[in-house]
């Protein structure tokens, strides 16, 4: 498959994973948040690692591991909503903050990577 698949299965993934973040703002829908949430995390990570094989890149990256990194936060902070742990609203807003920071990283400049 093309590396433009990838960013776009990429990107549908990220849509999925916001919309379940959306959804944790309902109280009655936290379940059904959780699913969306759970399969853009999913949708996400086979496609980037796809993308990342495709590129032929190093798994050993440290913008790749920062990205990893705040993958597992992205994926851990419904949990923090569910358990009264932080009010929704602010974790959509962490959530919006770390998309942000995905996104610089992602973003080709400076020599980071860059799709065909």
């Amino acid at each position: 498959m093309s590396p433009a698949f990838y960013h776009i299965a990429h990107v549908v993934g990220l849509i999925f994973i916001f919309t379940g973040f959306g959804a944790l703002l309902a109280d009655t829908a936290s379940r059904a948040a959780m699913k969306w949430h759970g399969i853009g995390l999913i949708i996400s990570l086979v496609s980037g690692f796809g993308l990342v094989a495709k590129l032929q890149l190093p798994y050993t990256s440290t913008w790749l591991l920062v990205k990893m990194g705040l993958w597992l936060v992205l994926g851990f902070l419904p949990v923090l909503a569910r358990r009264k742990v932080l009010p929704a609203g602010v974790v959509v807003l962490i959530a919006i903050v770390i998309g942000g920071g995905l996104a610089f990283l992602g973003y080709p400049t400076g020599g980071r990577v860059m799709l065909p």
